[in-house]
């Protein structure tokens, strides 16, 4: 920073004593709780005055218009309620002292939360999120050019303190403040309160003694350099300030795509969900985003709603929310997703892929189902635009040929129709192709109205013939319905019928249910002869023809009704292509399933029932669903019809669409994954931030490549962040060698300058494989930490297998009820327990956590269970740890691939 000070400065600095460095800092104290006491005070005193809007408030309007309103209101006022509580909590978050191209100073106060008056002493308030919030950011020299009224101003930071205030026995306080100056710092203050309490005991007051000790007491209150702040509760680490690397991410604009990369403890969770909270208020957008925002589906109205953050933990989402409340957000299990809920919410509700106990749907989803290669999981981009391209083909291959077999009729009417058709479909006959729908919209009148008239008549033959079935026998509807309820779970089979999956209807009982399920299959019949094929008899209408005998209609009958139906079939494709692209979809991944399988390409050539997809499975068909959906909507055509009402199959997937988009642990994901959430997100601001490590991936699906991240938006900005504010100096060594063994080219992580990081080696004990010695070291193990920290921290048990977590819990406990230490299992990843317990996890739920202690049981288990991720999830584990880490194997030895690293390790701690 360039020197800068005012003549009037220089010339009376010589002739004022400056204050000690003591005096300096007992000002900055004296005068951040000052302001403590007078932002807090007004905040209190402003949530006293706030009163609920009546209705009498707005008795001028109309009820109707009133009663939006005042929902309008309270909306507005619980938001500024929220503000005022976090104020009354949480004065100030930093004091700034900046100083202009002139010499002139400021100085700022820094809060969460929009600051509610003005300080009296002539400093300025400001909201974090605010521009002038980056100030906070800043080291000492740094500077930032600030908007003002008269134009740009540059302010360099002179003085900076991070402050956590805390109101303890009625007053207010600041606790581990780090300082930093021009000439002094960083320093850290144990307690602003205490400071002065002690710097204001002299030899006047007490006796020499008294005054001599207060001295000294005071000097331990202030320690040189940072220190770093032990974990006391499991949560998302409390970060009130970014760095400045951090909070230069945090500040990008709106409609930025990006993805943050580093290691463990860099803060890449917590900038991700303060970042999202300066988007979400509206207050502290710029003119661009708020224009941006009003183009977008929610509106400005619905743009405070319109996010949706995916974590691929049930309890990593419980995880985070502690932290969005802290930022202000309003999160609901609605915003804070995993991604296995959503996708079954998804596929099963909105867009029939998977069945439901209300009808639609082919497909069972299955963890464990057996379809995929394993090369598959390593070439999803690729697999991916295999099954799209030939989806599309098919869809458009099958419009043409039966636009052909209309155009080819004997009827000149139908075959002039057919030919209409045929200029109609587009040159290309693949991909999209969304300006081809309007066109064919427009000849569907004409289609309906002659499947109409042939429907009628097919279904006044086949409707007489069962009349006089019942005439001969009156039971013939009893028996029939009586035979039809025992064919609930059978397959139907593809399109046997020509009706096409839009025209399907969910199955039924009773004999309304009865005779429609018997017209269906004769009409199944009847095509198959014109078709000169055998009806499927392993499918529903076969079977239930197969029960008819040789009851109904003679083959000379059914013959014209088969050919009717396949004009009927033909034209059906063209009544509502729109709808058939989006419910035929998983019919033709099925068909794709079946072809690529018999050509082993990407499914396995075993057997397995057809109605049977893995996740990934499911994953291919939704982006193919909301890619082409997306496409369709960014058609300018499609759009304006949309608007006015048409397409609505497009509907439920614009309904997904949100304003801004997060992922949290984004290589979990596959690329597949990540690209559908991509497109959930508002083509109008296209807002897509997500954060991971490679070297965390503990999916055998996750992404591994910056190609990976690219292929779901090609103009993706990756950046790296590197300063890891959890770890020791000790357990930091150990995660950059654990790194190295899988990924030898990865960046070191860098703990913060100045910070006191000295902590102590982590401990190994080999050999101990039943729970009785594990118990006995485990203890040991806790009663030393215990000792070390003063009190009991957050500490987890990490095991390798889910079936370990209940038993090894239960036998901790009982080693550890005589220190009056409880365990306690989070099984399946559920969080249990209190914050001074013993948690036992199974090491795939713990991504995303941080503990003070964590103990790593059964590693050679582990190394077996998943040889090809071992080193990650070891990483993983590892690295959930910021002070004590502990790991045990039963083998005498450790697994082979860790020998590299075991010098790191000692046998206990002191």
């Amino acid at each position: 920073m360039p020197h800068r000070q005012n003549d009037l400065a220089a010339a009376t600095s010589e002739a004022a004593k400056p204050p000690s460095q003591d005096e300096h800092l007992g000002d900055i104290a004296q005068k951040s709780l000052d302001f403590f006491e007078e932002a807090a005070g007004a905040a209190q005193e402003a949530l006293g005055e706030e009163r609920r809007p009546g209705m009498n408030v707005l008795a001028v309007v109309n009820t109707l218009t009133a009663e939006k309103a005042v929902r309008n209101l309270e909306g507005m006022n619980e938001a500024r309620r929220r503000e005022l509580r976090v104020l009354s909590t949480e004065p100030a978050i930093a004091r700034i002292v900046a100083e202009d191209e002139h010499g002139k100073r400021k100085t700022y106060f820094i809060s969460r939360a929009t600051p509610h008056t003005k300080p009296r002493d002539g400093s300025a308030a400001a909201s974090y999120r605010a521009p002038i919030g980056r100030l906070a950011a800043l080291p000492v020299g740094g500077d930032l050019d600030v908007r003002t009224p008269a134009g740009v101003v540059n302010m360099a930071v002179v003085e900076r303190a991070l402050l956590r205030p805390a109101h303890r026995d009625g007053e207010w306080d600041s606790v581990n403040s780090a300082l930093q100056g021009e000439t002094y710092g960083p320093l850290t203050i144990t307690s602003f309160r205490e400071f002065l309490r002690l710097r204001g005991v002299t030899a006047e007051e007490a006796d020499l003694l008294e005054a001599a000790l207060a001295e000294d007491r005071a000097a331990g209150i202030v320690a040189e350099g940072l220190r770093r702040n032990a974990i006391t509760k499991m949560e998302l680490r409390d970060q009130a300030v970014l760095d400045q690397y951090q909070d230069e991410i945090f500040r990008l604009p709106l409609d930025t795509r990006l993805v943050i990369l580093g290691p463990p403890g860099t803060g890449k969770t917590t900038t991700l969900i303060k970042r999202l909270g300066l988007k979400l208020d509206h207050e502290y957008l710029t003119d661009e985003e708020k224009d941006l925002v009003a183009t977008t589906a929610a509106g400005s109205a619905g743009h405070a709603r319109s996010w949706i953050m995916f974590t691929p933990t049930d309890l990593l989402r419980q995880y985070v929310k502690e932290a969005f409340a802290r930022e202000n957000i309003a999160a609901s299990d609605e915003h804070i997703s995993t991604w296995d809920d959503f996708r079954r919410d998804t596929a099963r509700h909105r867009f029939g892929i998977l069945r439901s106990g209300a009808g639609g749907g082919i497909f069972v989803m299955k963890d464990d189902a057996p379809s995929l290669q394993e090369t598959t999981l390593a070439l999803q981009r690729e697999w991916f635009a295999d099954f799209d391209g030939w989806q599309s083909e098919y869809f458009w291959n099958d419009l043409r040929t039966n636009a052909q077999a209309l155009n080819g009729h004997k009827d000149s009417g139908i075959a002039r129709l057919g030919a209409q058709l045929l200029e109609t479909l587009p040159g290309t006959l693949s991909g999209t192709n969304a300006t081809a729908f309007p066109a064919l919209a427009a000849v569907a009148d004409e289609v309906q109205t002659l499947i109409a008239r042939l429907r009628t008549s097919t279904d006044a033959t086949i409707r007489t013939a069962i009349g006089q079935e019942l005439r001969k026998d009156k039971t013939f509807l009893n028996q029939l319905a009586d035979f039809v309820a025992t064919l609930a779970d059978t397959d139907e089979g593809e399109d046997e019928d020509g009706e096409g999956e839009e025209d399907r209807r969910p199955i039924r009982v009773g004999k309304d249910a009865a005779v429609d399920a018997l017209m269906r299959a004769i009409r199944g019949k009847a095509r198959a002869k014109a078709m000169g094929r055998a009806l499927n008899r392993e499918t529903r209408n076969g079977r239930i023809i197969e029960w008819l005998g040789d009851r109904g209609l003679s083959d000379s009958d059914l013959l014209p009704i088969g050919e009717s139906i396949q004009v009927q079939s033909a034209a059906r494709r063209f009544v509502n292509p729109l709808q058939r692209y989006y419910s035929g979809l998983p019919g033709r991944y099925r068909r794709y399933r079946r072809a690529r399988q018999g050509e082993g390409r990407w499914y396995s050539t075993g057997d397995f029932p057809a109605s049977d997809v893995h996740p990934l499975e499911v994953d291919l068909m939704l982006l193919a669903l909301l890619k082409a959906g997306r496409s369709m909507l960014e058609d300018r055509r499609i759009a304006r019809a949309f608007a006015q009402g048409e397409y609505r199959p497009l509907a439920p997937i614009r309904e997904l669409y949100r304003t801004q988009v997060v992922v949290d642990e984004a290589t979990d994901f596959s690329p597949i994954q990540l690209a559908c959430m991509a497109q959930l997100s508002d083509p109008a601001a296209s807002a897509f931030v997500a954060c991971g490590d490679f070297n965390q991936r503990i999916t055998s699906w996750g992404s591994r490549s910056d190609a990976d991240l690219k292929w779901v938006y090609p103009d993706f900005e990756i950046r790296a962040i590197t300063v890891t504010y959890r770890h020791s100096r000790q357990l930091n060594e150990l995660a950059r060698s654990i790194a190295h063994l899988s990924a030898p080219e990865t960046p070191e992580a860098q703990l913060p300058p100045r910070t006191d990081n000295e902590g102590f080696k982590p401990v190994l004990a080999t050999g101990i494989g039943d729970h009785a010695a594990i118990g006995a070291w485990l203890s040991a193990r806790i009663e030393e930490i215990e000792r070390l920290s003063k009190e009991l921290p957050p500490i987890a048990v990490l095991v390798s297998n889910e079936d370990e977590v209940i038993p090894l819990a239960d036998y901790l406990n009982g080693v550890l009820r005589g220190k009056n230490i409880r365990a306690v299992p989070c099984s399946r990843g559920q969080l249990a327990g209190q914050d001074n317990d013993v948690r036992v996890f199974d090491v795939q739920h713990i991504k995303g956590l941080e503990f003070e202690a964590v103990f790593f049981v059964g590693l050679d288990r582990l190394a077996e269970r998943y040889p090809d991720l071992f080193e990650k999830y070891l990483y993983v584990g590892a690295t959930r740890a910021a002070m004590f880490l502990g790991m045990t194997t039963s083998a005498p030895s450790l697994p082979d691939q860790m020998r590299a690293i075991e010098d790191h390790f000692g046998p206990k701690w002191p």
